[in-house]
C-alpha cells in the first residue's frame, strides 16, 4: 500500500515513533539486565566493635607422623662437632625428599629417624618442640650447650580456584590459618565469593569436605581456621554472578542486532515511503 505523498508529516511521525518505540525497548531491557551486585569481603557480617568468644586455640601443635620430613639443625660451643653434625645431617637427609621438593629427615615407616653419634631416634607422635627438647638432651654428652632447631620440610597445602594464584604453599611452620593462606596466595579474583570457601582434608584415608563463610565471624571459632598438612583450599566462583554477567552480555548482542536490523529497516522504509 502507497502511502499518499501529501502526508509528509504523518511519514515522519511513524518513524519517529518506531525510533522512539526502539529506544525506549532497548533502554528498559538494558536497565533489566544491568542488576547490581553487592560487593563481598572478608569479615563483612561483622558490623561494629566486637568480642569474639571461643577462638580456636593457636598453641594446638601438630605431632610428627610417619613419612614426614624434618629439618634439623644443630649449633653449639662446639663449632667443629656442630659442622660434624651437620655435614652427616646434610649426607644423610639426601635420603628423603618431600612432594613440596624439600629435603630433609625422612620418618621412617617405624616412625624413626637417623641421627649422627645418636643413632636410631623415635620421634613419631611427637612434637617439633619435643624433638628439639629430647636432641638437645641426648646431644649433650657429644656437645656443650647444643640448640637444635627442627622444622617440617615436606608440610603444604594447596591452594586453588578464584584466589591469587593456583599453587602449593610450603608450610614449614606448625600451622597456618586459613586467613594467612589466602593473604599469601593473593587476593581473590572478581569472580570469587567468600561466602563459599571449602576446604578439602583427607583423615583416615577419606576425604572431608568442609564449606566456610570468610564474611562471617564464626570462622574464628571453626575448628576448620587452622589449616592441616596437604589440606587443599578451594575459593569457589560467584556462580550467579557469573551467569548474570554472561546473560547480560548475550542480551547486549541480541540488543545490538536488534537494533541494527531495525535502523537498517528504517532506513529502506524511509526511501521506499520518499518514492
Amino acid at each position: 500500500m502507497e502511502i499518499p505523498a501529501f502526508c509528509p508529516f504523518a511519514k515522519r511521525t511513524f518513524i519517529t515513533g518506531v525510533q522512539l518505540m526502539a529506544g525506549i525497548f532497548l533502554a528498559a531491557a538494558l536497565l533489566s539486565s544491568c542488576a547490581i551486585t553487592k560487593p563481598t569481603y572478608i569479615f563483612k557480617d561483622i558490623k561494629k566493635d566486637t568480642t569474639i568468644q571461643g577462638f580456636i586455640d593457636s598453641n594446638i601443635e601438630l605431632k610428627i607422623q610417619k613419612e614426614d620430613l624434618l629439618n634439623l639443625s644443630i649449633s653449639s660451643l662446639n663449632p667443629a662437632e656442630d659442622a660434624l653434625f651437620n655435614s652427616a645431617m646434610g649426607t644423610m637427609a639426601t635420603g628423603g625428599k618431600s612432594d613440596a621438593g624439600g629435603i630433609g629427615y625422612l620418618v621412617t615407616s617405624e616412625g624413626n629417624i637417623n641421627i649422627h653419634k645418636l643413632g636410631i631416634v623415635p620421634v613419631a607422635g611427637l612434637t617439633l618442640k619435643q624433638v628439639k627438647n629430647k636432641l638437645e638432651k641426648d646431644l649433650l654428652p657429644y656437645l656443650k650447650d647444643p640448640i637444635v632447631n627442627v622444622s617440617f620440610a615436606n608440610h603444604f597445602i594447596t591452594i586453588m580456584g578464584e584466589a591469587g594464584s593456583s599453587q602449593k604453599l610450603n608450610v614449614p611452620t606448625e600451622k597456618i590459618s586459613l586467613i594467612d593462606a589466602l593473604a599469601l596466595s593473593g587476593r581473590v579474583t572478581n569472580n570469587g565469593t567468600l561466602q563459599d570457601v571449602m576446604v578439602i582434608r583427607e583423615t583416615d584415608g577419606a576425604k572431608q569436605f568442609k564449606h566456610l563463610n570468610l564474611e562471617n565471624a564464626s570462622i574464628f571459632t571453626s575448628p576448620w581456621y587452622y589449616l592441616q598438612p596437604k589440606d587443599i583450599l578451594v575459593v569457589n566462583p560467584n556462580e550467579e554472578k557469573i551467569y548474570r554477567e554472561a546473560r547480560r552480555t548475550r542480551n547486549l548482542q541480541l540488543y545490538t542486532t536488534f537494533v541494527s536490523v531495525l535502523s537498517i529497516t528504517l532506513i529502506v522504509l524511509d526511501r521506499i515511503i520518499k518514492r
